[in-house]
C-alpha cells in the first residue's frame, strides 16, 4: 500500500480567538494529505459527556498573550505535573503563551484548582514548524494535587502499536463549528489507523511518534488540544498519546482524523522532568 505523495508544511497562522472566544492552537497547519486539510486539534464533535466520577485526572487549561486567549486539555501524570501539547504554551505568532493555573477534574464534581509553577516544552518542538512533532509540554504545578490521580503512561512496547486498538479521548471545548470555548468534558472513542492513511514521505519514521485515529461519527474541534487519548492496559487506563492536530477536508469542525503524539516514543522526558 502507497501512501499519497504529500508532506506537512506550515501555513501562515489563523483561526487566533481574541477578547472572548477561546481556541485549543494558536496556529493552522494546511497539508495535502488525502487532500485535506490539517487545522488546529481542539475540542471533541459527537462523543458524549463523561460522568463526573469518570474524569479525576482531566485538566482545563487556558492560555493568554495580551488580548489574545485560548482553552486546551490535558492530563495529570505526576502528583504535581500535567501533560499536554506544545502548542498549547507555543506560538509562532504570539511566542509564548502564559499558562498561570489549570482546572483538573470534571466541572461538576468541585474540579480542583492548581497554580502553574513551569512550563517546560519539549526541546525537539518548533513553533514555526509544529507539523514536525515533538508536540508536548509539561506543566509543573506549585504544589501536589491533593485528589486527582496521575494516570500512567504507555510503556515503551507501545511504540510500535499499528492500527486496530480504540482509544478514548477526553477533552474541554466547543462541540460545533464557530462555538465558544466551554468548561463541558467530553469523550470519544477514536479507532487507530494505519499511518498510510495520515502520513507520507518518511511514514514509518513518522509512525514511530505519531499516529492517527478517526471515528465516522465523531472527532476533535476548537479546545481540545493536548486532551489525552487513553487505551486499556490490563484493564488500566494509560496514556498513549496527546491530541496535535486534526485532519479534515475543511476548517470547521466536522468529524475527521486526529493526529495524536505518541507518548510511549516521549516517556523518558516526560518522566525524567514531571519528578
Amino acid at each position: 500500500m502507497t501512501a499519497p505523495h504529500a508532506r506537512l508544511r506550515a501555513h501562515p497562522a489563523r483561526g487566533l480567538s481574541r477578547l472572548g472566544v477561546g481556541v485549543g492552537l494558536a496556529a493552522a497547519l494546511v497539508a495535502s494529505v488525502l487532500g485535506a486539510w490539517v487545522a488546529p486539534g481542539h475540542a471533541l464533535y459527537g462523543g458524549a459527556d463523561v460522568a463526573p466520577d469518570q474524569a479525576g485526572s482531566a485538566v482545563m487549561l487556558r492560555w493568554r498573550r495580551g488580548s489574545w486567549w485560548g482553552t486546551c486539555s490535558g492530563v495529570v501524570v505526576a502528583p504535581d505535573a500535567v501533560l499536554t501539547a506544545g502548542h498549547c504554551v507555543r506560538s509562532a505568532t504570539l511566542g509564548e503563551l502564559q499558562v498561570r493555573s489549570v482546572q483538573v477534574g470534571h466541572p461538576r464534581a468541585h474540579p480542583e484548582r492548581a497554580t502553574v509553577r513551569e512550563v517546560v516544552v519539549h526541546p525537539g518542538f518548533d513553533a514555526q514548524h509544529p507539523e514536525r512533532g515533538h508536540d508536548l509540554a509539561l506543566l509543573r504545578l506549585n504544589a501536589p494535587l491533593t485528589r486527582a490521580q496521575p494516570v500512567p503512561l504507555a510503556a515503551l512496547s507501545d511504540n510500535v502499536m499499528l492500527a486496530g486498538p480504540r482509544v478514548r479521548i477526553l477533552g474541554f471545548g466547543v462541540t460545533r463549528s464557530g462555538g465558544r470555548g466551554s468548561a463541558q468534558l467530553r469523550e470519544a472513542s477514536l479507532e487507530s489507523l494505519s499511518p498510510f492513511h495520515c502520513f507520507s514521505g518518511d511514514v514509518q519514521g513518522m509512525a514511530q511518534t505519531r499516529f492517527c485515529a478517526a471515528s465516522p461519527d465523531a472527532g476533535v474541534c476548537p479546545g481540545d488540544s493536548g486532551a489525552p487519548a487513553l487505551l486499556s492496559v490490563n484493564g488500566v487506563e494509560h496514556v498513549v498519546g496527546i491530541v496535535s492536530l486534526a485532519v479534515d477536508n475543511s476548517s470547521r469542525c466536522v468529524e475527521s482524523a486526529a493526529v495524536i503524539t505518541r507518548v510511549s516514543a516521549f516517556r523518558e522526558w516526560v518522566d525524567a522532568n514531571s519528578r
